[in-house]
Formats: C-alpha cells, sequence, structure tokens
C-alpha cells in the first residue's frame, strides 16, 4: 500500500469520525443532570437549544474538541467564538460532597484547606467578603461545589464588572463555563517582531499592578503565571486566562508597609502564601511577571531570555535602562520598590512603543 493510499485511508477515517462527533450536542458535556451541586444553569437553556455548538474550522478546533484536551472545547455562541471549559476531571467531579450546607460551613471549609488547594483566601474575614460578593451571582450549593473543584468561575465573576484582562464569562450550565475566547497562548508570540512584545510586556505589567491594586475589596495574588495561563487575540490585547490560582487578600488598612518577593538563585520560582496573606501589600505579581516572563534569566519552561529578547540595536542603544530595570525587578542587590521599577517599565516601554 503506498504512501498517498494511507493517507487518503486515515484521512476518510478521520473525516467520518469527525462529521460523526461534530453533530455532538453541548448538553452532552455539560452533566447538568447532577445539578443543583454544579456551577450554574443560566445558559443551560441555550445550550439545550443548540444556540452554542461545537466548531471545527481549525486543527486547533478539532485536536481539542475530539480528544478532550484539558476539558477544553472551542464552540460558536451565536456569532462569538467561545471557549467552553468542564472544570473538574471525571475524579474529581465524583468527590464532590453533594450535600446541602450553611453559609458557615462554606466559610469553614475555605479557611480549612480542604478545599481546592489553589485557591488561598488570607482570613475568614477575606473568605465572608468573598462569599457575601458571589451571593448575588451563585446560590450556596453553587459556591459549594466550585470550591471543591475550581474557583475560576467565581473569580471571573469577581472581575466582571470593570475592564480587567480576563475572559468575559457568559455563563455556566452544568458543571461547563462559557467564556470569550481570548486568542492563542503568550508563547506563541516569543519570536514576533520586538515592538509587539514590547506591547505585551506592557500590559503584563499593568495587570500586574491592577490585581493587586484596583479592585475595591481585594488584592489577588496569581500564583500560576505562566505562558501557556495568558492569551493573546488579534489586536494583542492579553487576558490571563487561568484563574483558578490564586491568593485572595482583603483591603482591611492603608498600610504602605510592602512585602518583598525573595529571588533565589537555585530556585525557579518559589513564594511564602503567608509572608504574602500576612503583610498588607505583596509586589508578588509584579516579581511574578517580572521573573518568569520579563527577565532574560527567565526559568524553564516559561518564556526563554524573557519577551523582551533580541531588541533592535536603536533600543538598546537609547533604552539600555529598560533591560537593567527589568533584571533588577527581578533581583538587585538593595531592596528596591518593585511597584516603583514596574511604574518606571511601563513609562519606557510606553516611549519606545509610540
Amino acid at each position: 500500500m503506498n504512501f498517498a493510499l494511507i493517507v487518503l485511508v486515515i484521512s476518510t477515517i478521520a473525516g467520518i469520525y469527525i462529521g460523526i462527533l461534530s453533530q455532538r450536542p453541548v448538553s452532552s458535556l455539560s452533566d447538568s443532570i447532577k445539578c443543583p451541586f454544579c456551577y450554574g444553569i443560566d445558559l443551560c437553556k441555550d445550550v439545550d437549544d443548540k444556540r452554542i455548538t461545537l466548531t471545527y474550522k481549525s486543527f486547533g478546533d478539532v485536536f481539542y474538541n475530539l480528544f478532550s484536551v484539558k476539558n477544553l472545547y472551542f464552540a460558536e455562541y451565536g456569532d462569538k467564538r467561545v471557549v467552553l471549559k468542564k472544570l473538574g476531571h471525571k475524579e474529581e467531579l465524583d468527590r464532590i460532597r453533594r450535600t446541602h450546607v450553611a453559609q458557615d460551613d462554606v466559610l469553614n471549609f475555605m479557611k480549612s484547606g480542604d478545599g481546592v488547594r489553589s485557591f488561598r483566601p488570607c482570613s475568614k474575614e477575606t473568605a465572608k467578603t468573598f462569599l457575601n460578593e458571589m451571593s448575588s451571582n451563585f446560590d450556596l450549593d453553587q459556591i459549594w461545589t466550585i470550591l471543591q473543584v475550581n474557583v475560576e468561575p467565581l473569580i471571573l465573576t469577581l472581575l466582571s464588572n470593570q475592564a480587567w484582562p480576563v475572559p468575559k464569562l457568559y455563563g455556566r450550565c452544568g458543571f461547563l463555563i462559557i467564556e470569550q475566547y481570548c486568542g492563542l497562548p503568550l508563547n506563541h508570540f516569543q519570536t514576533s517582531p520586538w515592538h509587539v512584545r514590547a506591547y505585551l510586556a506592557l500590559q503584563l505589567l499593568e495587570a500586574a499592578i491592577h490585581f493587586t491594586h484596583k479592585h475595591h475589596d481585594f488584592r489577588l495574588y496569581l500564583t500560576d503565571i505562566s505562558p501557556d495561563n495568558i492569551a493573546v487575540d488579534d489586536n494583542f490585547t492579553l487576558y490571563f486566562v487561568d484563574l483558578e490560582n490564586v491568593i485572595l487578600k482583603q483591603k482591611l488598612e492603608d498600610n504602605k508597609m510592602i512585602h518583598y518577593s525573595e529571588y533565589f538563585a537555585d530556585e525557579d520560582f518559589v513564594y511564602s502564601e503567608e509572608e504574602v496573606c500576612q503583610s498588607p501589600i505583596s509586589d508578588h505579581n509584579v516579581y511574578a511577571v517580572c521573573r518568569l516572563l520579563l527577565s532574560r534569566r527567565a526559568p524553564w519552561p516559561m518564556m526563554r531570555n524573557g519577551l523582551l529578547h533580541s531588541p533592535p540595536p536603536g533600543v538598546t542603544t537609547l533604552h539600555s535602562e529598560l533591560f537593567s530595570l527589568v533584571e533588577e525587578c527581578v533581583d538587585s542587590k538593595v531592596k528596591l520598590n518593585r511597584f516603583y521599577i514596574a511604574e518606571e517599565l511601563i513609562r519606557l516601554l510606553k516611549g519606545v512603543i509610540e
């Protein structure tokens, strides 16, 4: 059997397989029958009416939708391209405690560490304020379920009222959340023109500051900042698309004392939840962006040589301070204020881009 015939046979089989699976309704993914112990039902009518359909317009669509890679699916919702996330693997969903609980039970659960370890409210007061804010969008059974699996629906809802660099959450059905498609992962832009990468670096620094200061009630410290968890759209606008790993700190006092994230040369990236929580403000987000994405010393498998690698000669000559500041943001002999460094980097990047 020659090579061309083999390719033809494989293509035919794949085409038939795709044809069969492309008829699969989104409702078959949602497990909405398990509600009320699910993430919500606000979009279930649109799911049942087939207003949300899986799409197979690219190799990525086919690969993710057929093989359930990371429980992530690409779909269309009216004229919008969306991402369907089935948060939690089968084993996690099977372990959910399907019992009605009171608010105090949820608060104790949040602080006990029995829930998802990727989410850490710094205190019971923080947990209570957070729970009160979520109660207008989720009932207690839904919050209880989400806290056992993945807090992303709650975090996206918390950040839905202002212009945050996160996907828009369109809604939920069973164990699916439907959110805005935000583009390709950041690592796809590692070799983009330098000015494009400079614009992305600018947005990363702005986001690090906003997650720390912008919300009226909380500081959000992201603990899994990596290129895979950041997406970039066709306009080079950047979004943080994986928000399950968060330390949540309530803004309780106007104290300017800043927790300084320590750099350890022999460690890729370490942080202390306790130190972040015990300080009124931490520079964790700024340090993470500089250490993992911008620095030429960024560890594998983050952004090799940093997002600002290989600058044009003119930039190197006229803006050498930019690159030295990035490295000082990671580590300096004197513990410099990283928020000041970030603001200076933003100023310099804007000057280069404009």
